[in-house]
C-alpha cells in the first residue's frame, strides 16, 4: 500500500474523524483486486482508495459505515454472484473476504497540574493512546524534559485565573492540581463541558469542600454529579506512579465503555449543597 494511503489515514484522524478500513485479506476465484487492497470509509460514507469498485465496494462501504455506528469491526465474505447468501450482484464468480476495521482518532487528554502525580498521568496516558496537554501555573513544573515526546504543555494564570483551555468534546480531563483553590478554579471551568471522563484528586473531605463552594458560585449540581472523586479506580494507590495507573485504569473503562466500580454515594451527594 502507498504512502499516500497512510497519509490519508493520518489526515482523517488529525481531523478528529474516525474511520473504517476496509481491508482485502483473501480471494478465490476472479476477484476486482488482489489481497492487500485497502480502503477508508468515513462514518457518511465517503471513502478513499478502492478495493474493488462497482457493487462490491458499495456493499462494503455500508459494512463500513454499520462497524463504525457499532464500533466494532469484522470479518466479512463476498460472493461476486447473483443471487445467494453474501452475493454482490455481480458474475464475476470469486470469493473476496474482507477485514472492516474501526480506527479512532487519540482522545484528548487534559491533565490539570503538572505535580508529582500530573506527571506520572501524563507519561502513563501517553503510552496508552491518549493525546495528552498539562496545564499549570508555574513554569518550572512545564519544562519539556519533564514529560514524553508529544505532550503538549500550556502555562495558565497565576492559581489558574486565566487562559484555562477549552475542553474538546468527549476529551478525559484528570485535576490533580496543587490545593483546593486552584482544583475549584478547574472544576467551576470544565463541569458541564462535554468532558467524557472528569476526575478529582484529593481527600473526600477536601472533595467535598470543592463540590460544594462550587454549587455556591453558580455550577450546576447535575454538572457536578459527573466529577469522579477520588479520581482514579480504587486499588489502594499510595504512590504517585500507583495513583497514575488507577486514574488512566478508569480512563480506559471509560474510554472502552467497561463499567468501573461506582462512586461512593456520600461525595455525589454532598456536591449540591
Amino acid at each position: 500500500m502507498s504512502l499516500a494511503f497512510y497519509e490519508e489515514v493520518l489526515r482523517r484522524l488529525r481531523a478528529g474523524r474516525p474511520i473504517a478500513i476496509a481491508t482485502l485479506v483473501g480471494r478465490q476465484g476472479s476477484t476486482p483486486r488482489s489481497a492487500g487492497a485497502k480502503m477508508i470509509v468515513d462514518e457518511g460514507g465517503d471513502s478513499s482508495f478502492s478495493i474493488g469498485g462497482g457493487a462490491f465496494e458499495a456493499l462494503v462501504i455500508e459494512d463500513a459505515r454499520e462497524a463504525l455506528r457499532t464500533g466494532r469491526g469484522f470479518e466479512k465474505g463476498y460472493r461476486f454472484a447473483e443471487q445467494g447468501d453474501d452475493a454482490t450482484g455481480m458474475v464475476c464468480g470469486g470469493v473476496a473476504r474482507v477485514l472492516i476495521e474501526v480506527v479512532r482518532p487519540p482522545q484528548p487528554l487534559l491533565i490539570f497540574g503538572a505535580g508529582h502525580v500530573g506527571r506520572e498521568v501524563a507519561w502513563l496516558a501517553a503510552r496508552c493512546g491518549f493525546e495528552v496537554t498539562v496545564i499549570d501555573d508555574r513554569a518550572a513544573f512545564l519544562a519539556p524534559e519533564r514529560f514524553p515526546e508529544g505532550v503538549r504543555c500550556l502555562r495558565v494564570e497565576t492559581d489558574y485565573g486565566a487562559g484555562l483551555p477549552e475542553v474538546p468534546a468527549g476529551a478525559a480531563v484528570a485535576i490533580v492540581s496543587r490545593c483546593h483553590r486552584t482544583d475549584l478554579q478547574v472544576v467551576r471551568h470544565v463541569a458541564g463541558r462535554g468532558a467524557a471522563y472528569l476526575g478529582l484528586i484529593g481527600s473526600r473531605r477536601k472533595i467535598a469542600t470543592v463540590l460544594k463552594r462550587a454549587a455556591e458560585l453558580g455550577a450546576r449540581p447535575s454538572d457536578l454529579e459527573a466529577v469522579r472523586a477520588p479520581i482514579g479506580l480504587p486499588i489502594g494507590a499510595e504512590t504517585p506512579e500507583e495513583i497514575a495507573v488507577s486514574i488512566v485504569a478508569e480512563m480506559i473503562a471509560v474510554r472502552a465503555a467497561v463499567a468501573a466500580p461506582a462512586r461512593p454515594a456520600l461525595v455525589r451527594a454532598r456536591a449540591g449543597r
